[in-house]
């Protein structure tokens, strides 16, 4: 199913070619616009903000056409920000136009562990060619990334350029243009070997550096384009016959030559169709037609509209300058549960769990119906040990709430999954939570580690070591890597603990060797800390090592995670830990007297 829909979506064979002052909120008239399917924000007035979410919702309709029945909705919501110019902009993204040689983005796109935010400057619409191609690419991988395994890294990029390039007009809409710079990219600086580029992963120089990655995207947009648009390559059926043996061969080269043939006679097919000097591009109908009663607007008072700006500096790695401004909001509003919320989620990323609850909890109060209000309580409350029953009773109250206020977020049933893999023990249904987490994000690898983990706790050694194989075919970037590797140590000692004997089982026994006498017993101090899901393995690797006595090489592991991590919020938290880790490196700090 999965190989039927993916032909669908990247073939198309059925369509024919034709800086933060405090007191700035009050001065500006900020509103929220809702059409079907997205929300937006804008300081520059409705219409703006309407047209942004008219060349989303056209995107979107796009891949309607093209394949019906997939999922469209991102499970994690998305709000786009519509700044009137450069200085609005500014704002939302501290040092993103300082410097000698700023880049001056005309949009950006931000993911996050519960929703994803995309920001542009309407003023860019007149000024910059193609202002919607970074938000259409990354868009596009949301697509993508939420009904398909994981692809390989040119493919991935190359499909997310193919779309991101979409121009959507009043009536029509061009798909498959060619993004701007990419095309004389590579007629100016040539072209990669194609087992170079077959071979690129994530964490290779080819896509991490400057130069280098330039050139990798370019000829990936154009590999594609090849595949989809070629008329001699749509005839071979190239990109069907590859996507068949992807799924056999796990090595990227392999199932290159499986798939295509020679790659020498491929390479130059390609050099041939990135110079010649026409390009086909396909021009269809507008299939979503808006109309004024598609559109919700409604104007923000001061205090909503500093507790939007916050929460974008939170959620992009900027919790310190939200600061002044939940404070701010807090003293305008301090009923208002999204201000409550905003403070939570702050407090969360300081490392200040009770003052996080505690405004969670105000803003259920308060009559809060933001799902990540009960998530963030119940995630927090399972990170505390040991539970009580009406702890347990909480978690689950929580967590249902949540799944009923957004029943498609994934962490939400990797919550449930978790909880009813222990406390309240119900195999079924911590299961079937697991693999819905799965199915709604099938690329975060960390849903599938939680799987596996449920399936340990519920002493199901057959099914923990499928998704452990599961986890190293699926593996390629250094994140993922991390994942499958601390997935698998945590398996190797669940079962070397399971094969131990059962309790009443006599051992054959042997006479001790001389030696010193055994050193008195000790307990474990616990050690508390706070770690984003998708490092779960490495976190319940870190309590293994520590409770075998061994934190120097609990610190390596971390400090691994840590070099691999590819932004600035897991870095932080992951800093946070070591610094934790090494504050405790004296023994007699990890260990105290038994009784």
């Amino acid at each position: 199913m999965h190989l039927k829909r993916l032909i669908q979506l990247l073939v198309i064979s059925s369509l024919q070619v034709p800086g933060f002052p405090l007191g700035a909120a009050s001065q500006e008239a900020w509103v929220e616009v809702r059409s079907p399917h997205f929300l937006a924000y804008s300081d520059e007035g409705e219409a703006e903000a309407r047209r942004a979410l008219v060349a989303f919702e056209g995107l979107r309709s796009v891949f309607e056409v093209i394949f019906p029945g997939i999922r469209l909705d991102p499970p994690k919501p998305m709000l786009l920000i519509v700044t009137r110019d450069q200085d609005s902009m500014a704002r939302y993204l501290p040092g993103a136009f300082e410097g000698k040689d700023p880049k001056r983005p005309a949009g950006m796109f931000m993911t996050g562990a519960d929703r994803n935010y995309a920001i542009l400057r309407s003023d860019a619409w007149s000024q910059v060619d193609e202002p919607y191609f970074a938000l259409f690419h990354e868009y596009t991988h949301c697509i993508v990334h939420q009904n398909f395994p994981s692809l390989p890294t040119w493919l991935d990029e190359g499909i997310a350029d193919f779309y991101g390039a979409t121009e959507i007009r009043t009536d029509k809409v061009y798909l498959g243009r060619i993004p701007r710079g990419r095309l004389q990219e590579l007629q100016d600086r040539g072209r990669l070997p194609m087992e170079t580029l077959l071979s690129v992963t994530q964490d290779s120089p080819h896509y991490r550096e400057g130069e280098k990655a330039g050139i990798f995207y370019a000829q990936s947009w154009a590999f594609v384009h090849y595949l989809f648009m070629d008329e001699e390559a749509r005839k071979a059926g190239l990109f069907q016959t590859y996507l068949r043996a992807l799924r056999r061969e796990k090595d990227p080269l392999a199932a290159a030559k499986a798939g295509f043939g020679d790659l020498g006679k491929l390479q130059g097919n390609l050099g041939m169709y990135s110079h010649q000097t026409l390009f086909h591009f396909w021009v269809l109908p507008l299939a979503v037609h808006l109309t004024d009663r598609d559109f919700k607007a409604r104007t923000l008072d001061v205090a909503e509209a500093l507790v939007v700006r916050a929460e974008f500096l939170q959620y992009t790695h900027h919790e310190p300058e939200s600061r002044p401004l939940q404070g701010q909001a807090l003293a305008l509003a301090p009923g208002d549960p999204q201000v409550h919320a905003a403070l939570g989620y702050g407090f969360v990323l300081r490392g200040n769990n009770e003052a996080a609850s505690r405004h969670f909890e105000e803003a259920i109060r308060l009559g809060s119906q933001d799902f990540r209000v009960p998530y963030h309580l119940a995630k927090l409350a399972q990170g505390r040990q040991p539970a009580r029953d009406e702890d347990r009773a909480r978690i689950l109250a929580w967590l249902e709430r949540a799944n009923r206020l957004r029943p498609d977020f994934p962490g939400t049933h990797v919550g449930l999954c978790r909880q009813y893999a222990s406390e309240p023990k119900d195999p079924a249904r911590a299961i079937q939570e697991g693999r819905a987490a799965m199915a709604l994000e099938p690329q975060n690898l960390g849903y599938r580690a939680e799987l596996g983990l449920a399936f340990m706790r519920l002493d199901m050694a057959a099914e923990a070591k499928a998704i452990g194989e599961q986890l190293s075919n699926l593996a390629r970037s250094p994140q993922e890597q991390q994942v499958a590797a601390s997935y698998g140590i945590v398996l190797t000692q669940y079962l070397e603990r399971a094969s131990r004997p059962a309790p009443g089982v006599t051992k054959p026994v042997q006479e001790p060797d001389p030696g010193p006498p055994p050193a008195p017993s000790s307990r474990s101090v616990p050690i508390k800390f706070s770690l984003p899901s998708y490092y779960a393995p490495l976190g319940r690797e870190v309590l293994l090592l520590i409770s075998d006595g061994k934190p120097e090489t609990a610190i390596r592991k971390v400090e691994q995670a840590r070099a691999a991590a590819t932004n600035d919020y897991d870095r932080r938290v992951l800093q946070t830990l070591l610094d934790t880790l090494r504050g405790r490196r004296n023994p007699k700090a990890w260990a105290s007297p038994a009784p």
